[in-house]
């Protein structure tokens, strides 16, 4: 395989940029904003946000120009037709921009990767809308596939050599090229190089391909030797499974859907990958494995929609388990198609599967509206079952809560406030979620300027003070069965006076800032080299010369967290009030006598993390 030379790469780079001008553009906007994210990541959290909300903008206006350019060639509209229909594109990928938060809302993620999915299934199609072109439609996606696998192993290569180049030279000549020099490489490379490239590639007289009769054999190979028999392994893995379930009459496993996606993924790109060869006389066997994969999804397609149905009867809908239904939908209408229809039109599943993605993103058949009012209606059972659900509003717990139903109460209301925000709760809470927020907000302005983190942080404790409102408890019941605390956090009274007679230094330390805004804290004291740092055990190590003493905040953690009860809260009960002492640690190290104030200390135990301390902050005074 050759490397283009330079001269032929900036010919390809002139034709790229004159026949497809916004797609550079926005791969151009998408590297500026990858870049400015990666420098303010943990400094500005409002520009890092609206950077994330670029890079997802710049790749659906990517996608969305290039559908544009692709229609308009293969209607031969005139110039100002095809610039009104790309600038309608523009315009729908500025909409997004304003439409996708998803530093507030998690479930916006998915809602880009939805969006991604179908834009780029659009791509695969476009060009061939009520044309009878089966055959160009084949040979224009096979070219595009393998220009994208080309162009990805000439920026892998790429990449590996410059970043090897640059770690030499941080070896060789001291420079100090960090990890986001790398990061920026890495999307230049991506963003740019492959981009530009990979549109070099796109052909450009769609109806000479009709013609068209090439089959790369390393296609070939690479379907009947790798993609075929990992589709065969799943459906054997698959089918004997189901038997297994029918003989004892058990419950399938949720692992069985990630298996039926598996067989079908390999199964359909094994099919499109020989459609042109499948009715070859030396290829009989295709054709057979073609009828047969179909035949073979059938019993598939019944264990996805029973292991599915077992799970929303018992919790309800959530995305994923919206997806696996349509995903069942769209297999049994796919299947019902290739086994019964004559014409065997392979551009039914691109295009399928592009309206079934548009269809789940937005609207009240959305997979987020579906799921987000699935969950509401299971709190609101849940409620009911404790007689705390009036006025169509949840209402504080009077009784005490079972474990179990305690835990799915914090799950759901969790799930509703990280993945659909503040408002999914504002039609069923007697209080107003932004407005706790707001409260917040002002009070953590004085914070450390970790402002991602300090999102994160408002999170939860909105989220803590529904669960005080409501009195869910804060112990849990864990499947193991052992009862443990959840998060705890603990203050010292904002007004504490701190005594400094007999000391002389004192150094601040805060667990929340990252490296780069909280390096190791060096002094000289006596004449000997003082330094302070977190380490990346979240413990405090202090030293002196060559001596150092290592203070792990979980020791004085357990100590509160059995004390808990007996501290006071503060007015609007977000946190408690520790007196000054409980707070306080003594050290020696050397000739130094270090007395360690901590002011806030936050965590507990959790359920899916092994991370005991969540956030810890205070001074050391050393004498």
């Amino acid at each position: 395989m050759k490397f283009p030379s330079w001269h032929s790469l900036y010919i390809s780079f002139i034709s790229v940029i004159k026949r497809f001008p916004f797609v550079i553009a926005f791969a151009l906007l998408g590297c500026i904003a990858a870049t400015i994210c990666v420098e303010v990541q943990g400094v500005n959290n409002q520009l890092y946000g609206w950077c994330i909300r670029l890079i997802m903008v710049a790749d659906l206006g990517l996608v969305l120009s290039l559908s544009a350019r692709l229609f308009s060639e293969s209607r031969n509209f005139s110039s100002p037709k095809r610039y009104g229909l790309t600038a309608l594109a523009v315009l729908l990928a500025a909409v997004l921009l304003f439409a996708l938060d998803p530093l507030r809302r998690e479930a916006d993620y998915l809602r880009f990767l939805l969006l991604a999915l179908a834009f780029h299934l659009l791509v695969a199609y476009v060009a061939f809308i009520g044309k009878n072109q089966l055959n160009a439609f084949w040979q224009f996606n096979k070219t595009l596939f393998l220009r994208f696998a080309t162009g990805a192993l000439y920026s892998g290569v790429l990449f590996l050599g410059l970043a090897a180049a640059i770690g030499s030279m941080n070896l060789l000549f001291n420079f100090k090229f960090e990890w986001d020099t790398f990061a920026i490489l890495w999307f230049l490379i991506v963003g740019l190089f492959q981009t530009v490239f990979f549109l070099s590639g796109v052909p450009q007289n769609i109806a000479a391909l009709e013609h068209e009769s090439s089959y790369p054999k390393g296609l070939k190979l690479f379907t009947q030797y790798v993609l075929l028999p990992l589709a065969s392994v799943y459906v054997v893995i698959l089918l004997a499974y189901e038997l297994k379930i029918l003989i004892q009459w058990s419950l399938p496993k949720g692992l069985v859907s990630n298996l039926i996606i598996g067989y079908a993924v390999f199964g359909l790109l094994a099919l499109l990958l020989i459609y042109p060869i499948r009715n070859l006389e030396e290829n009989k066997w295709l054709k057979t494995y073609s009828r047969n994969f179909y035949f073979l999804l059938i019993p598939l397609i019944a264990l996805l929609i029973w292991a599915v149905s077992v799970r929303v009867n018992e919790y309800g809908i959530t995305e994923q388990r919206y997806f696996l239904i349509v995903l069942a939908i769209w297999l049994s209408f796919i299947t019902i198609y290739f086994l019964f229809s004559k014409r065997q039109d392979i551009r039914i599943i691109p295009i399928s599967l592009c309206l079934v993605t548009l269809f789940s993103v937005y609207g009240l058949q959305g997979a987020f509206s579906v799921s987000k009012s699935s969950q509401i209606k299971q709190l609101e059972k849940l409620f009911i079952k404790y007689n705390s659900f009036r006025d169509n509003r949840l209402q504080p717990v009077q009784k005490r809560i079972d474990s179990a139903d305690n835990e799915r109460m914090r799950n759901i209301i969790g799930y509703l406030l990280s993945r659909h925000g503040f408002k999914s709760l504002e039609a069923i809470s007697p209080v107003d979620p932004e407005k706790i927020e707001k409260h917040y907000v002002t009070s953590f302005k004085t914070s450390p300027p970790n402002r991602e983190y300090q999102d994160y942080q408002i999170r939860q404790e909105v989220k803590d003070s529904l669960f005080r409102f409501w009195r869910i408890s804060d112990r849990v019941l864990h499947n193991e069965g052992i009862e443990t605390k959840r998060l705890r956090d603990f203050r010292v009274e904002q007004d504490e006076v701190i005594d400094i007679k007999g000391y002389q230094r004192l150094i601040v330390f805060n667990s929340n800032l990252p490296n780069q805004e909280f390096p190791v804290i060096t002094s000289q004291i006596n004449g000997q080299p003082f330094s302070l740092k977190i380490d990346p055990k979240n413990n405090l190590q202090i030293s002196l010369a060559a001596n150092a003493i290592s203070v792990d905040p979980k020791e004085l953690l357990e100590k509160l967290l059995t004390k808990a009860k007996s501290f006071k809260q503060n007015p609007d009960e977000s946190y408690l009030i520790v007196p000054v002492e409980e707070m306080t640690l003594e050290r020696n190290l050397q000739n130094l006598q270090l007395t360690i104030r901590f002011d806030r200390v936050k965590g507990g135990y959790e359920r899916y993390q092994n991370k005991d301390i969540l956030f810890y902050s205070g001074m050391v005074l050393i004498k």
